[in-house]
């Protein structure tokens, strides 16, 4: 579950409608609501251990829109009996664009001068894909290894929402009308209502369906694909076309109240980031919103709506959007300002910042740009205002990443040089500067970083083998032939493992270029080689997992197979799993005997195994950023030797009694006696909170190259 989640924005006032719908133009309890669910979030996003499931905001502010609008809408449809959908998309612009746009601006300007360059790049693209309202499918996209990579939350992360109910407010008006056409071909039989109810109805169940299955394939990606939350926009939409309030007693209709009330504020507390969320759960509070909404105003102050209605509440309903574009900036901003993370006093001052920002960007730019003639007389005037102003703002990202490229280019020619010091055998540059020989202060080194930081973070962004990496969910085989490109090479070997083997795909393609080798990848996302049950802590299903031991076992077979494969080498991100009882042969350790099991099969088709000790973990920070925002303590990111976890895959080669089974165990450049290096000799070895940097492995190509031979005699 990400922490960048926030709520949607907020539809215009409705004027009384016809046909059952509320009576009432200004709807005070619906501000108050909406003053609830961006409260929520804002807690959420400053305290998030004290309020775990804020996040379900969001959901609130998806069903009020999805009422307010229909019931706007088919305000129209039934009194004109069409719908000018050139009128409804310029309203929408100039009551949302406007401000969203502005945010989106500053935000790119404050990228340059407070983040480290190490983000640039990153939130680059995310506020471009904000700037067009596609963020959500930019971070379902980012969404699909959650275990293998942590990406840093970004200036722009929150836009998600907003990109969520933008796509709606696309395809709703249109839907409506497809079926305001169809109610007059059917005016006999059905009446404009009927038809909408059950359209809606169609697209809620269908939406719904997506969501329980989506989420609980893949949580990640599906909080964020529109599909998924569809349906919440049409139970407010349904709710718009039932006539109100459902209840007539005003004692029934205000326990009912605090009965949504209490659904939403114990969603807020109790759902987590464990949870299987959308999904069905989003059911609790998306009907305590309908709960609220149905049961309408009442005068007792015994009623959530009385209390919903007073100033203070319907105050931050008026400004509700403008606290949800600000706040979330702020929280990223503050902390690079300060130089520390969020204290009290920094959350108090961040929540203050925010209100007084919402109502000023409200006051200046909301409600002025909203009822600007210029722009309200001609629609395609509010449409070539939205134009120009996404063509601004993503031209400043196109700036943005253009310097990121341009820093990329230049540390290519730095990168070459520190390569072929190494080769001539200079010390105390990359991994060099531990040989125990090796007189280097510090060992992390004094000069420029190689490369630096924000072109570490690119590569890990955009891996070189990316496309020799099988997703998480799929268990079908993904291979790549790097290394030689001889079509006789002198030896064909083999790598395979998680994310945690593919990181070393670099220094295997160069070692198989310099000696002739085909180098045979097998890699999965969050899956190691083993016949044991691997379990990842918070997933959901067991999806991914016996996605994995599929994977495994047909990548055993076909390597076992493979007469022209002789040696296999293997690791994995073991410190991250825990491991359970497979449905194979009993194993009296399975963190352990699994991986031996494997093995057994290589080793007995003739094939040597060479078991990589995975990389010494990280505090979790990621290891770029670190660096970008310490810029003069490189040791700031280190760790200590001692504080090293148990690693299952060395130890299950180390208590091996195969002899063709090897443990390389290369933390000697990683680590001295008392410190393991965020840097050595100038290069960052860490890509991100876990990874192997690409140049750092193939530095290491050479110890790597020694400790085969030695071990097997393979060269």
């Amino acid at each position: 579950m990400t922490t960048g989640t926030l709520p949607a924005h907020a539809p215009p006032r409705l004027a009384r409608v016809s046909g059952g719908l509320r009576g009432s133009g200004f709807q005070p309890e619906i501000q108050g609501l909406r003053a609830v669910a961006v409260l929520l979030v804002v807690i959420f996003h400053l305290w998030p251990n004290q309020l775990s499931g804020g996040f379900i905001g969001v959901d609130v502010f998806f069903v009020i829109s999805g009422y307010l609008i229909t019931a706007h809408i088919y305000r129209e449809a039934a009194t004109t009996g069409t719908l000018s959908l050139r009128r409804f998309w310029a309203r929408r612009v100039r009551r949302l664009l406007p401000a969203a746009l502005l945010v989106l601006a500053l935000s790119a300007v404050a990228t340059v001068l407070l983040l480290p360059a190490t983000v640039w790049g990153l939130t680059a693209r995310q506020i471009a894909a904000s700037a067009l309202y596609v963020q959500n499918w930019a971070l379902a996209s980012d969404a699909v290894d959650y275990m293998a990579k942590d990406n840093v939350p970004t200036i722009a992360q929150h836009y998600w929402s907003l990109s969520v109910e933008e796509q709606f407010y696309l395809f709703w008006p249109v839907l409506i009308l497809g079926l305001v056409v169809l109610s007059r071909r059917r005016s006999r039989l059905w009446s404009l209502r009927g038809v909408l109810l059950a359209g809606f109805a169609a697209v809620g169940v269908v939406s719904l369906a997506w969501s329980v299955v989506a989420t609980a394939r893949d949580q990640a990606s599906a909080y964020f694909v529109t599909p998924t939350r569809v349906w919440e926009f049409v139970v407010g939409a349904l709710a718009a076309l039932l006539v109100h309030p459902v209840v007539r007693s005003e004692a029934a209709r205000g326990m009912l109240a605090w009965v949504g009330l209490g659904a939403i504020v114990g969603s807020a507390m109790l759902i987590g980031e464990s949870s299987p969320f959308p999904g069905w759960i989003a059911l609790f509070p998306v009907l305590g919103t309908v709960a609220i909404i149905m049961t309408g105003a009442t005068r007792s102050p015994l009623t959530p709506a009385w209390w919903l209605s007073m100033r203070p509440m319907t105050f931050v309903g008026d400004i509700s959007y403008s606290v949800y574009l600000w706040h979330w900036p702020l929280i990223i901003l503050v902390p690079q300002i300060t130089g520390v993370d969020l204290r009290t006093v920094d959350k108090i001052a961040v929540f203050a910042a925010t209100i007084t920002l919402a109502w000023i960007s409200k006051v200046r730019v909301e409600d002025p740009m909203r009822t600007r003639p210029f722009l309200a007389a001609m629609p395609w005037r509010s449409f070539a205002f939205a134009a120009v102003s996404m063509l601004v703002v993503v031209s400043a990202t196109v700036a943005i990443g253009s310097e990121v490229d341009r820093r990329a280019e230049a540390a290519e020619a730095a990168v070459a040089e520190a390569q072929l010091q190494l080769q001539s055998g200079a010390q105390c540059i990359g991994p060099r500067a531990l040989d125990p020989d090796a007189d280097c202060d510090p060992v992390s080194g004094s000069g420029q970083l190689v490369p630096p930081p924000e072109v570490v973070v690119q590569q890990d962004a955009k891996p070189a083998y990316s496309r020799c990496q099988q997703t998480i969910a799929v268990p079908s085989i993904r291979t790549c032939t790097i290394g030689s490109a001889d079509a006789d090479p002198d030896r064909t070997i083999a790598v395979v493992g998680d994310s945690h083997a593919t990181h070393w795909f670099a220094a295997l393609d160069q070692l198989g270029r310099d000696r002739n080798w085909k180098v045979l990848t097998y890699a999965k996302a969050s899956c190691p080689v083993t016949t044991a049950l691997r379990v990842l802590p918070n997933e959901q299903t067991d999806e991914a997992a016996q996605s994995c031991l599929t994977w495994v076992a047909d990548v055993r077979d076909q390597i076992a197979a493979d007469e022209s494969i002789t040696a296999v080498f293997t690791s994995a991100f073991s410190t991250a799993y825990q491991f359970a009882a497979g449905p194979g042969p009993a194993l009296d350790d399975p963190r352990t005997g699994g991986f031996q099991n494997v093995w057994g099969a290589w080793t007995a088709a003739g094939k040597d195994v060479l078991v990589i000790r995975d990389i010494p973990p990280t505090q979790g920070d990621d290891v770029p950023n670190c660096l970008a925002t310490n810029p003069e303590d490189r040791m700031a990111c280190a760790t200590e030797a001692d504080a090293l976890p148990a690693d299952a895959i060395a130890e299950a080669a180390a208590a091996s009694d195969d002899p063709r089974v090897h443990l390389i165990d290369l933390t000697d450049r990683f680590c001295d006696a008392t410190t393991c290096y965020p840097v050595v000799g100038d290069m960052i070895v860490y890509s991100d909170n876990s990874h192997l940097s690409e140049d750092y492995a193939t530095a290491l190509m050479p110890y790597l190259a020694a400790e085969t031979d030695r071990l097997a005699g393979i060269s």
